[in-house]
């Protein structure tokens, strides 16, 4: 199995991602024993705005020395890198074990560091994500970035178990979070109606999270925000011109567009549509 983008190691985000594992061995000391791309790059839809997420092999559990060397170097990576660079550092037998066999582990999560954390990426989505595109990086100079070999990734559970799990993870995702998010989003933006455009944000955020999900639910695999909404709109033609607008933006072909009420009130059309499809 390949990554579905190529790898050209001078580019970003390989790049950034070799350069924030390279500063990451140097103050484990060692300790360090494989980092792995998942996310929006390992998928083939890293944006100018994306973040880069990693999972990191340790060979023990992070002590609070080791926290406090890492956690400045993902609070300070927006503005060293350009991009926030989180990571989940977990042990080589806690990846065998998978996320159900995990109390917690350490991780970085918008930038800042979590000695416990029990949510971010500690799910089945992100073990999914490890074993079907995720990229090794390599933490020698003379190393090579090579796409995970399943059968090498250090995680030895059977595929149809990864993804069970990860349809279950977003099945609970769409109707614990997404359910009460969108209702959130109505209240926010449109019973108190004013003038101001609604952000772009939330506009990419209710359209394509929700159908991300959904794609993984009826698929078994993890997909992009992008696949995800190419995906609904074949689905649900009836909101294609909607999202082929929001791709277009998400991609940096409309950067001047201003979004209205309207455009929020179908994307939290189509977001209630993949919650109702995804939890059924």
């Amino acid at each position: 199995m390949t990554s579905s983008r190529g790898i050209d190691p001078g580019r970003e985000p390989w790049s950034l991602a070799r350069r924030f594992a390279n500063r990451l061995a140097g103050v484990l000391d060692g300790a360090l024993r494989d980092v792995v791309v998942i996310g929006s790059a390992s998928l083939g839809d890293w944006q100018a705005s994306s973040d880069i997420d990693l999972v990191c092999t340790v060979e023990r559990e992070l002590d609070a020395q080791a926290r406090d060397a890492v956690s400045p170097l993902h609070g300070n990576s927006r503005d060293e890198y350009g991009h926030t660079i989180d990571a989940m550092y977990v042990t080589s037998e806690g990846l065998a074990k998978g996320p159900e066999g995990i109390p917690s582990v350490v991780a970085s999560i918008a930038g800042t560091l979590h000695a416990e954390s029990t949510d971010g990426p500690l799910n089945w989505v992100t073990w999914l994500n490890i074993v079907q595109s995720g990229v090794s990086v390599p933490l020698t100079e003379d190393g090579v970035m090579t796409a995970v070999d399943p059968e090498n990734s250090g995680i030895p559970i059977r595929g149809e178990i990864l993804r069970e799990g990860a349809v279950g993870f977003s099945r609970t995702n769409l109707d614990e979070y997404w359910r009460n998010r969108v209702n959130l989003s109505e209240q926010i933006y449109l019973q108190n109606r004013t003038d101001q455009p609604v952000p772009a944000f939330e506009i990419e955020w209710m359209s394509l999270g929700p159908a991300r999900l959904l794609a993984t639910v009826l698929t078994g695999r993890i997909v992009s925000k992008s696949e995800g909404g190419e995906l609904a709109a074949g689905r649900f033609p009836e909101f294609g011109p909607h999202l082929e607008r929001v791709l277009e933006a998400r991609r940096g072909a409309d950067t001047t567009r201003t979004w209205d009420h309207g455009d929020l009130e179908r994307s939290l059309e189509l977001a209630r549509t993949c919650v109702r499809l995804g939890t059924d």
